[in-house]
């Protein structure tokens, strides 16, 4: 049995979640994570709340709240949101809390010992007319590095680069909008550039990286800059060094420190150690990113594991994916081009969205597109009519000419034992593909399952047989019916409700193993329970409804 410790990058305590998070990171690790459950591995599933940086105290303070109950709104808005679509944490804790303070502070203090953090005088922005320090997302300005206008101080959105905010072109300070001056400031800065060798060596050696990440990496190891971990007049976890009293560390220094802190909460609620996941060399520890955070979690987060020089697992896997689009156009919550989960789930069934989602996202950084009439043809397509009719059409069959019970099959000719064979080496050739990331092609793998079983009832022509050669119709729905016994396994990563509703019309109550799939589940003489609709067909009504919601005119 493998122990895994799945993440999923810790969604910012800062507005509402859209199917573009889900896309990148949400759902994929909720697939891989209720997989290696059914496989019986030991999985922790852990998430959390990310909530400290200036931009949640800026909206705080724009809300008229105060900033704890602003970021515990948003994280029980998040957590009702994983809710609704069915990604199943083992943990989702969050980064303003006791243990991650703790663990923040011993991290600091490690790194101050082993000798990779270190005082330095450095520049700083400064207000004037606000008489306080411009902490990163204070500011803005054109980057440095491309030109790109109206960015933060801290990284650009358009390239990626990283950068310190005084080195913003015509800064403005976004409370008064004034041109900031810069003063000097004692920090302690985290000796980044020490590492470069290490993390190569690491990167270069882990098979599991994808080459279109480490490439873009790389572009970065040569060139790594000592980087400033100390905020002022900022909302995060104080500095634990008496010569620097009363100033804050970076949100991006504690952040991933979360993963641990979530797992220590967990370990607590449930008589565990924590350490088992985060300091034994048998533990998998895989993080799910978007792009966005790439820098972050292959060159800080790492660095950080080393540089503490405490035993600490450095991340087995980090698979990555790129952004989703909207008919084409970027998301933008400040043009209402958008969908929130919240919206989505009111007009869909999520196993649609998580569904869709997959088949258009490819294990690679490149954007795709979420396209109303392609989801509602894609979902028809793949759910209903492949795999809502397969189930409609075998389990009629058997209601109306097997009394509800699954037929003893005869002898199977060269066609029957064909299906058998695809049926038996299904549920390998998908894990396979789970096991590498690749999600796409796993759920196209099952689908095309149900293609060929249709193909099969067609070709087999049951009602022709079943009054004169009952035996050959009882083979053909003996098998398909084990088929779709498979079918619910197979997709309960992937969509996990219809996957119980699949369950539910066969009447299989026992909890069934990933393994278990591909062979016969349901033995001969077995009840099946009352026909459903599977996967009812999403309607031009509700398309119609979103295209309102968004402002699309026909």
């Amino acid at each position: 049995m493998r122990k895994i410790l799945v993440t999923a990058a810790l969604p910012y305590a800062n507005g509402e979640l859209h199917i573009g998070h889900l896309k990148s990171t949400y759902i994929p690790a909720d697939i891989y994570a209720r997989y290696h459950r059914l496989k019986g591995n030991y999985v922790v599933f852990v998430c959390g709340s990310d909530q400290h940086g200036t931009p949640i105290e800026i909206a705080a303070r724009e809300a008229g709240v105060k900033v704890e109950d602003y970021v515990d709104y948003w994280m029980k808005n998040h957590a009702e949101d994983f809710k609704r679509m069915n990604i199943e944490f083992d943990i989702f804790y969050k980064t303003h809390s006791l243990e991650n303070i703790e663990m923040t502070k011993f991290f600091l203090k490690k790194l101050k010992e082993n000798g990779f953090l270190y005082k330095k005088k450095v520049l700083q922005l400064y207000c004037k007319h606000d008489g306080m320090y411009l902490a990163d997302r204070y500011v803005k300005g054109e980057c440095p590095y491309c030109g790109e206008q109206d960015q933060y101080g801290d990284h650009c959105e358009a390239c990626g680069a990283t950068y310190e905010a005084w080195q913003l072109k015509n800064p403005k300070c976004i409370l008064c909008g004034n041109k900031p001056e810069i003063k000097e400031e004692e920090h302690y800065l985290f000796k980044l550039s020490a590492f470069s060798e290490k993390l190569k060596n690491w990167i270069h050696n882990n098979p599991k990286f994808q080459k279109s990440v480490v490439k873009y990496v790389y572009n970065w190891l040569d060139s790594l800059r000592d980087w400033d971990i100390t905020r002022e007049n900022y909302w995060g976890i104080e500095m634990p060094f008496e010569d620097v009293k009363g100033k804050y560390v970076y949100v991006w220094f504690d952040a991933p420190i979360g993963y641990i802190s979530a797992t220590i909460k967990w370990a607590k609620e449930n008589n565990r150690n924590w350490e088992e996941f985060w300091k034994n060399r048998d533990a998998e520890v895989i993080h799910f990113i978007g792009k966005d955070i790439v820098y972050h979690h292959y060159l800080f987060w790492p660095a950080m594991l080393i540089g503490v020089n405490d035993n600490f697992n450095l991340p087995s896997a980090m698979p990555t994916r790129g952004f989703l689009l909207l008919e084409g156009r970027k998301f933008s919550k400040s043009r209402k081009w958008y969908i929130s989960i919240k919206r989505a789930t009111e007009i869909f069934d999520p196993d649609y969205i998580r569904f869709y989602l997959t088949l258009i996202t490819p294990y690679s950084l490149e954007d795709t597109d979420f396209k109303l009439e392609d989801f509602k043809n894609m979902v028809n397509s793949g759910l209903s009519d492949t795999i809502g009719n397969l189930i409609h059409r075998t389990l009629t069959f058997i209601t109306k000419y097997f009394n509800s019970r699954i037929p003893q099959p005869g002898e199977y000719d060269s066609l029957d034992k064909k299906m058998i064979t695809k049926l038996r080496q299904t549920p390998t050739i998908v894990g396979k593909f789970i096991e590498e990331f690749r999600l796409k092609t796993g759920l196209e793998e099952i689908l095309g399952l149900a293609r060929e079983t249709n193909k099969y009832f067609n070709t087999k022509e049951p009602w022709k047989y079943v009054k004169k050669e009952r035996e050959k119709a009882a083979t053909t729905l003996f098998i398909t019916a084990n088929i779709v016994a498979s079918l619910s396994v197979l997709l309960s990563p992937y969509t996990p409700k219809i996957a119980e509703r699949i369950k539910k019309v066969l009447n299989l109550e026992k909890t069934l193993q990933w393994d278990e799939s591909g062979t016969f589940i349901l033995p001969p003489g077995h009840a099946i329970g009352k026909i459903e609709i599977i996967a009812p067909k999403i309607t031009d009504e509700q398309i119609q409804k979103l295209r309102e919601k968004l402002g699309i005119r026909q």
